[in-house]
């Protein structure tokens, strides 16, 4: 239990590190060539809506990459679709012990869709260690995290894409 707490402290004070170090990146991108999407695997997303979206944006399946949160999970696996994480990738100190978190926080994605509208530490970490170029997110969870924030409810997916859409024309990303 103690060693649980001072994984969440890490975790918090990782946050606000990252947070605090991060410039937005969204003049950079004049068309998006990859896409990464990270989802709550416990709230019921649907992830052949997300490779759709990803097709509508222009984005190849090849170049679109899923990571998913599943809490309380002892065994997690990969499947060909997403790439899991759970409480166990994640060491004492707030450092990531799973291969494939790290790849995916460490790979410079034109967008990062943070496709969870329940603020976790484990998903807001992260979001916030990202290194995506342009972060795009839902109004619930911490503003600081995203460059834009979309208030649409989760379960209204088709909101959110179209919203999305919309936003990324103006912006002139899409």
């Amino acid at each position: 239990m103690i060693l649980k707490g001072l994984k969440r402290n890490a975790l918090k004070k990782s946050i606000e590190s990252h947070i605090k170090k991060r410039k937005s990146q969204a003049k950079g991108v004049s068309n998006i060539q990859s896409l990464a999407v990270l989802i709550d695997a416990s709230q019921s997303v649907n992830v052949l809506s997300v490779v759709k979206l990803a097709n509508e944006l222009g984005v190849k399946s090849e170049r679109l990459k899923v990571m998913g949160y599943k809490e309380d999970q002892k065994e997690i696996s990969d499947d060909k679709d997403a790439a899991y994480y759970n409480d166990k990738s994640f060491g004492v100190g707030g450092t990531v012990k799973s291969n494939s978190l790290n790849e995916f926080i460490q790979k410079e994605y034109d967008v990062l869709i943070n496709f969870y509208s329940e603020s976790k530490l484990e998903l807001d970490y992260v979001a916030a260690a990202s290194k995506a170029k342009f972060k795009v997110g839902f109004a619930e969870i911490d503003n600081r995290i995203n460059d834009l924030v979309i208030g649409a409810a989760n379960q209204n997916t088709n909101l959110f894409i179209s919203e999305l859409k919309k936003y990324l024309k103006i912006l002139q990303i899409i």
